[in-house]
């Protein structure tokens, strides 16, 4: 259908440019084409550029200033036309006009006109060549932090769902592209890209896209049918139910993606013995691949493999080798290559701790893709989600003086938060009352009361860091362009059923989440949530996402981690669970700086066992660190 008539041809002359459902599917076709005639760099360029669309520009305030920039009187008379010269001197009307705006101009003199677009709007929108377009992408990469590796993954092209709505296009069969825009071997080498097909994909998706409306079926009771014990067991049972369903879920995705799974570990952290035992890692992969003739693909491949090997059981490092070629001996000899570096890598851990801890890797996660559980792939490993290369890349021009070591470093000391604006959730808005009263005194707290769109843009936003919890994302509260048009500079917690959730707007169109807005008021991270949870889950969750990341107003309350939670979940009553606790000021190592590191800890379960309360949490922007708790330790 893209390829009748000169459609194709005309849709080529678009970058990044949203002509109706076409513009994303053109570009994905052309990314398949490409990989199935053997050119893998075209494809990661038509593939980055499918992620972005002129729809995301909405969310861009530099593109509506731009838009709405008025050219000066004498730029209008300078541009005019001959005849409409001539048409201007005979027109009393015109004159007036003009005087008009030149005393206006004089009053209140104009904005200087920037001269061309921020290049980080679109820094494709003047390529057409893929060549030339992966050379700028590679160009990008490779100017970010280098702690940073950059995961894209990225939805195949599928002809039936063309003219789908978002639940059918999610359901929807696809191979899955996944790309290393930037690794452990850049700039050096340059990208590579792996096709992820498997004939349980599927079921998956189709699974996966009636995930929400499960749990809700589960957890939406009237409370007046639920006070008999058969009643309660049921719930139970369907709740625990649940969480079967969601653990095989989880466990069939690992299995898809399990021989390229080592992918999603970040690069070590960058000390002395860690650059030692590398250098002498990639000397033997270089060596290897020289004597086997293996490309600069596999040579990727192997050198990710080799740094956390002792990260890998024996079997994920025989499915890697099958994975790299199919001659036994080399097979063989990649297995002994990386059982001899995984030994290495535990010495060197052992003698230094930090060489354990790595980087964030940055996931550019397809709208398509958006709702499946990436971080449960390596939950000890540090993520943060964008939604394009764009994104990125505008996130980072804007905040690289605050980048240190890979990581947003900011210093938390003001802060707002708005609970329960509604005042219908009691037993939550009692619980976080006191929570914020306790620990976060110092704050300025605003408790069931709706806030309107001053407070949230010229208070909330303008803090250090604001925190939301209530219904959804908060933004029935404030309308999202109003956010969009501002400058954010704190950072965002939403905690909510869905709060950052891609969600559709119509028949077809581009999602959308309430990050999109957020960012594009370049708020450096967002933190909220995939899907719904309960009101009690979640409430142990955020409080202690925040006790870990932001210092108490007072170093003589008690670490968190030592109150009575049966006591503050049904009461919202504050007290120690034994007679003598700690205080904070006796805790010097109770923070985490890590924002994505914290996550990190409820993706394993730490903080919630259960899988549906655990794996819906995500980082969206760049990872952030909050050195009011913690000094970078590089």
């Amino acid at each position: 259908m893209l390829e009748t008539g000169g459609e194709a041809e005309v849709l080529a002359g678009f970058t990044s440019a949203d002509v109706g459902p076409e513009a994303k599917e053109y570009n994905l076709l052309r990314a398949d084409e490409e990989y199935r005639n053997g050119n893998v760099e075209h494809s990661i360029y038509y593939q980055v550029k499918a992620q972005f669309q002129s729809t995301d520009l909405r969310y861009l305030t530099e593109s509506a200033e731009l838009e709405n920039q008025r050219p000066t009187t004498e730029e209008l008379i300078k541009s005019a036309s001959k005849l409409e010269k001539q048409d201007y001197k005979s027109k009393k009307f015109l004159q007036n006009i003009i005087k008009y705006l030149q005393r206006m101009e004089q009053e209140k003199p104009p904005k200087k006109t920037p001269n061309d677009i921020p290049e980080y709007l679109d820094f494709l929108e003047d390529v057409q060549d893929p060549t030339e377009g992966l050379t700028r992408i590679a160009d990008k990469c490779n100017s970010l932090p280098q702690e940073w590796c950059v995961v894209q993954l990225c939805k195949s092209f599928n002809p039936a769902t063309t003219y789908s709505v978002f639940n059918e296009i999610i359901a929807s069969d696809g191979a899955i592209y996944l790309t290393l825009l930037r690794h452990c071997r850049s700039p050096q080498l340059g990208p590579i890209c792996l096709r992820i097909s498997s004939e349980n994909m599927v079921n998956l998706y189709r699974e996966y896209s009636t995930l929400v409306e499960r749990f809700r079926r589960v957890v939406t009771v009237d409370p007046l049918n639920m006070k008999g014990k058969e009643a309660k067991q049921k719930y139970w049972e369907e709740l625990n139910g649940f969480d079967t369903f969601l653990h095989k879920l989880i466990a069939d995705f690992r299995d898809i993606i399990s021989p390229y799974s080592f992918l999603f570990f970040g690069k070590r952290y960058d000390c002395t013995v860690v650059q030692k035992q590398t250098n002498t890692t990639y000397t033997r992969v270089d060596d290897f691949c020289l004597v086997n003739q293996w490309g600069s693909h596999q040579r990727v491949l192997l050198s990710q493999a080799a740094l956390h090997a002792n990260r890998l059981s024996a079997a994920d490092l025989k499915l890697i080798c099958y994975e790299l070629s199919s001659n036994e001996n080399e097979i063989q000899s990649a297995y002994d290559l990386l059982k001899g570096l995984a030994s290495d890598w535990t010495e060197v851990e052992e003698r230094q701790p930090l060489a354990s801890r790595r980087f964030p890797i940055i996931l550019v996660v397809d709208e398509r893709l958006d709702h499946l559980h990436w971080e449960q792939l390596v939950t000890v490993q540090e993520f943060s989600r964008v939604k394009s290369l764009h994104c990125l890349w505008r996130l980072f021009q804007n905040h690289k003086s605050n980048i240190k070591h890979g990581y947003y470093t900011t210093n938390i000391k003001r802060g707002m938060c708005v609970i329960n604006p509604d005042a219908d959730l009691v037993n939550s808005g009692r619980r976080l009352r006191s929570f914020f009263e306790y620990w976060l005194s110092q704050w300025q707290h605003l408790f069931e009361t709706v806030p309107n769109e001053e407070v949230i843009v010229k208070q909330a936003l303008q803090a250090d860091c604001f925190v939301y919890a209530g219904h959804g994302s908060g933004l029935q509260y404030v309308n999202g362009g109003i956010i969009c048009r501002s400058r954010a500079r704190s950072v965002v917690f939403l905690f909510g059923c869905d709060s950052t959730r891609m969600l559709g707007t119509g028949l077809y169109s581009a999602l959308y989440g309430a990050h999109d807005y957020y960012h594009g008021a370049l708020c450096p991270s967002v933190v909220g949530t995939l899907m719904p949870a309960l009101d009690g889950n979640m409430d142990t969750v955020s409080v202690t996402i925040l006790s870990l990341w932001l210092a108490p107003g007072d170093k003589k309350v008690m670490p968190w981690t030592h109150i009575d939670r049966v006591s503050w979940l049904k009461n919202g009553i504050i007290k120690g669970k034994e007679e003598t606790t700690p205080t904070m000021d006796e805790q010097p190592n109770y923070h985490l700086g890590s924002l994505c590191s914290i996550l990190s800890l409820v993706q394993q379960g730490k903080v919630e066992p259960n899988i549906y309360n655990c794996c819906i949490y995500v980082c969206r922007g760049l990872p952030a660190w909050n050195l009011a708790v913690e000094k970078l330790p590089l």
